[in-house]
């Protein structure tokens, strides 16, 4: 389960660090998406109807799962359905960590933001790639580089970049680690409203107490991945509770 803040309170805020934002709006509304499980049509219909007796009106979709369905078929279903994609995943992979060349990594991640178009999705999950083997600097310009090179588009189509700050696969293949300053402050010196933080929440350890990150992720127009086994542990309504008064609660400081 993909959440995300009402879009048109996280496009009111500016970020200015990872823990101030200038006219920060109240966080009224969470909005959370399903993920798409379904491998072929007959799937896909069985669980666009569970959804709607669930009353849910957001999806996110995977990639692989769009092509073994048919991104037309897709479309047309969840449109009739009338379903909204909220973010489409996986792209990038830029430093190569995740077996694909720069320039591959890059055109797959441009394909993505078109195929979210499409779909008329808000946003892309894109993978910057670890560091690898490589030498720091030449990751973080290749981290740097591959999400610029795909800014163009992304403003083209309207479509967010969603980078995540912790590993979205589990083997921290697909996350940058920058020195001297948090992931956060280094997706923010991007400078761009079209990339946006996600983050994965894997356990219950967050029910102690939100992490700052967490909080700014949402407030900045980023997106929360609930895992499957939190969702079974905490059930999907008390984390979405929890989220929502933890945010109420939250006073951000303006600059």
């Amino acid at each position: 389960m993909d959440v995300v803040l009402n879009r048109t309170n996280a496009d009111l805020s500016v970020t200015t660090t990872s823990n101030q934002v200038e006219n920060a709006p109240s966080p009224t509304q969470l909005h959370s998406a399903e993920i798409l499980v379904a491998r072929d049509f007959e799937g896909l219909i069985a669980e666009v109807r569970q959804l709607q007796r669930r009353r849910i009106r957001l999806v996110s979709v995977r990639r692989q799962r769009a092509r073994q369905i048919g991104p037309e078929i897709l479309k047309e279903v969840l449109h009739d359905a009338g379903l909204e994609v909220c973010t489409v995943g996986f792209a990038g992979g830029f430093t190569g960590s995740l077996n694909r060349s720069y320039t591959q990594a890059v055109d797959d991640a441009r394909r993505a933001l078109e195929f979210a178009c499409e779909l008329n999705a808000r946003a892309v999950v894109v993978l910057p790639g670890s560091r690898g083997r490589h030498i720091y600097s030449h990751a973080e310009r290749c981290a740097r580089d591959g999400l610029e090179a795909c800014l163009d588009d992304a403003l083209r189509y309207r479509v967010d970049m969603l980078v995540p700050l912790n590993t979205m696969l589990g083997k921290d293949k697909d996350i940058f680690i920058p020195r001297q300053m948090s992931r956060l402050d280094w997706l923010n010196s991007l400078n761009s409203h079209r990339i946006r933080p996600m983050m994965m929440l894997r356990n219950k350890t967050f029910w102690k107490g939100l992490p700052e990150c967490f909080k700014a992720c949402l407030m900045q127009g980023g997106a929360l991945r609930i895992s499957g086994r939190t969702r079974k542990v905490l059930g999907s309504h008390a984390v979405l509770n929890h989220l929502t008064k933890t945010l109420e609660d939250t006073v951000l400081p303006v600059a």
